[in-house]
């Protein structure tokens, strides 16, 4: 917005100040729910330490426990690759009803 369009001082005046009490009051408003959201963080983590901290505990208690056996798998040789069944050819001159089977059915 261009305060340097309106001609008449006065209104100008009172104009910029509206928009300068405006810009102060959001200013102090971000801040004020800025510090309750911390304040508001601080009180939570109060109240949830005791959660939190058993589960950092059990946490580390299982990487530990885990440890071992992801580094004994690094040592597993590598699974071997397991080759794809090749579809039987198809005939063309099949009837449509007819089933292919293989050795073992037929």
């Amino acid at each position: 917005m261009s305060f340097l369009k309106i001609r008449d001082p006065i209104k100008r005046d009172l104009i910029v100040e509206e928009f300068l009490k405006t810009k102060k009051n959001i200013q102090e408003n971000f801040i004020t729910e800025r510090l309750g959201d911390i304040s508001a963080q601080r009180e939570l983590s109060k109240l949830f330490k005791p959660i939190t901290e058993t589960q950092k505990d059990r946490k580390e208690s299982l990487e530990s426990e885990l440890k071992p056996i992801k580094e004994s798998s690094k040592e597993l040789p590598a699974y071997p690759q397991l080759r794809a069944i090749a579809a039987p050819p198809e005939d063309e001159d099949e009837e449509e009803g007819v089933m292919q089977v293989g050795k073992i059915a037929q």
